[in-house]
């Protein structure tokens, strides 16, 4: 009887089923969504992994490599990191910023430091104009890779507005400090007190350096128009701006406050002095043109800049908000002022974009206040930089930072230093500047099974219950055990963790464990798709099999 198949009874192994496949799978590294949206663009998953497995030391390691204030960012930073986690469809993002906050504090604790990452000594020296964020992070990328760096900043002590505005209850100056003295430690000279046009030239600099940055930072406050005080008085007792009122804090200035006190403005710096405000016992009231989080009045993008977290803060702290108002005129009684008589918004921007409210008259009401602060914005002061301002990288001179970008978070900042650095190192070497885009495809939640996934609860420091009493620090960091815990959570999109899902299921046996990983073994994968369909991480791709092509296109074309 002759056998219904031409095959013989054996094993499988005798014939090779991936003539059969299509489709073939492809181990890929995606970028996860947090990486993607980071302003740094760290790699947060890679520390977040080492961070796992208690690799304290090497995480901290990686995470700088990108960013040298990981005990700063992790509490000053609005993590947008957080708001694009795959996580949160499943029960909550990863606490990243906890998480870089608690490397950031052990190293600190104890008394990591930096490694070059190149030992040979660079001839060409680099200027760098400011000791903000920008700045920093440009000379520490520079300095790692044996450029000498010369800092040059107008101020008597680097940081920049980190230093300067930011409240204490949000970053300690002690932690700033060693961050700093962290990465100076590198050889960078560091030249307070010099501001450029005055303790030293333009001309000079071009002289004496192969490349200058200027990251120069916002610290000039905008102009607001409401200064009506008689006999052109231009004391700040009745109104002063929310970047001077930071800065004399943060100095340690003594300041009599009155009983009432309104705050212009939705933003950070709003925020950050109406909470400043409270720890000083005085009533605030924030009288803000855009709209609440999650409203907005017909227009689109009405929202107030400040982070919902801090507005919720300050909120707790009992500060009053006032949502779609602008101030009309500043109301005084002889030469103190005695409030301000505020309207509605009817529309935010004129027909160009730009910010410029307009008020809907019969809609007046009166705010009381013995101060009012503007906290609407800040700009660079290009004085003594005005030459170089102008100045081209074909120029030899580069800008960053603030001063330059639209986005005035201090993570942009740190991620603008470190494009600049690489750029002015592919010049300085005569080779072309590949911007830092990390092109990888990214990984949404739609492409990862998170039924794998259990839930788990996410981790938070402790919220001090005494907020009000001065200014000490309000969130604590994370205890050590919650630490190792929430790095676990992170689900590792679109990096293999060889959870050996793929190996199990795979009903060929085509996938081949190595030490390195796994390895698909094509002569016997049929290209069924189920390693890639049950893969949690997302890391399998199904692309088409370039063979199958082949005879596809060979078929079309001979009839």
């Amino acid at each position: 009887m002759m056998p219904k198949l031409d095959i013989e009874p054996g094993s499988s192994n005798a014939y090779h089923t991936g003539d059969w496949r299509t489709r073939q799978p492809v181990y890929r590294n995606k970028w996860p969504p947090c990486s993607q949206t980071c302003p740094a663009s760290e790699d947060i998953q890679a520390w977040l992994a080492l961070a796992t497995e208690r690799q304290w030391q090497a995480a901290w390691r990686k995470l700088t490599e990108r960013n040298p204030f990981p005990a700063t960012m992790g509490r000053i930073c609005y993590h947008a990191c957080e708001s694009a986690c795959n996580r949160k469809h499943l029960d909550s993002a990863v606490n990243i910023h906890a998480m870089e906050r608690y490397l950031g504090d052990m190293a600190i604790l104890r008394g990591w430091d930096h490694k070059s990452s190149r030992g040979t000594p660079q001839a060409q020296r680099v200027a760098i104009v400011g000791a903000g964020p920008a700045g920093l992070s440009c000379a520490f990328q520079l300095a790692r890779r044996g450029y000498p760096v010369t800092i040059f900043d107008a101020q008597a002590a680097p940081g920049g507005t980190l230093n300067s505005a930011i409240p204490d209850y949000r970053l300690p100056k002690s932690v700033l400090a060693k961050e700093i003295d962290a990465i100076l430690a590198l050889g960078i000279e560091l030249r307070l007190n010099s501001r450029v046009g005055k303790e030293i030239s333009e001309d000079d600099l071009r002289d004496e350096f192969d490349a200058v940055f200027l990251a120069i930072g916002t610290q000039q406050p905008r102009p607001y128009q409401y200064d009506n005080r008689p006999n052109g008085d231009k004391s700040s007792h009745s109104v002063m701006s929310g970047l001077e009122f930071l800065h004399r804090l943060n100095r340690g200035e003594p300041m009599p406050l009155p009983k009432h006190i309104a705050v212009v403005g939705g933003g950070n710096t709003a925020i950050d002095v109406a909470r400043c405000i409270r720890r000083l016992g005085a009533e605030v009231t924030v009288i803000c043109a855009q709209d609440s989080h999650g409203n907005h009045h017909r227009e689109l993008g009405t929202e107030m800049p400040a982070s919902l977290q801090e507005v919720i803060e300050a909120e707790t702290e009992g500060v009053q908000l006032i949502y779609r108002a602008g101030v009309r005129r500043l109301v005084r009684s002889g030469e103190h002022l005695s409030g301000i008589e505020i309207a509605h918004v009817d529309q935010v921007y004129d027909r160009h974009g730009n910010f410029n409210p307009v008020l809907f008259d019969g809609t007046e009401e009166f705010v009381p206040a013995g101060l009012a602060i503007f906290a609407i914005g800040q700009e660079a002061d290009w004085q003594g930089l005005e030459r170089l301002s102008q100045a081209t990288e074909s120029d030899g001179v580069w800008l960053g930072g603030d001063a330059v970008g639209k986005s005035k978070l201090a993570a942009t900042a740190v991620g603008s230093g470190y494009q600049a650095a690489m750029s002015i190192m592919a010049r300085l070497k005569g080779e072309p500047f590949v911007f830092d885009a990390h092109k990888k495809a990214q990984i949404t939640f739609r492409q990862m099974p998170l039924h794998y996934y259990p839930k788990q609860p996410r981790h938070e420091g402790e919220i001090s219950e005494q907020r009000l009493d001065g200014f000490k620090e309000v969130v604590k960091g994370l205890a050590d055990d919650d630490a190792a815990r929430e790095a676990k959570r992170c689900l590792s999109c679109g990096v293999c963790f060889r959870c050996d899902n793929c190996w199990h299921f795979c009903p060929d046996a085509a996938v081949i464990k190595t030490t390195a990983g796994y390895e698909i073994d094509y002569d016997y994968c049929k290209g069924c798709g189920i390693c890639a369909q049950e893969c949690p991480c997302g890391h399998i791709d199904m692309d088409l099999d370039p063979a199958s092509a082949r005879t596809y296109s060979a078929q079309v074309l001979d009839p």
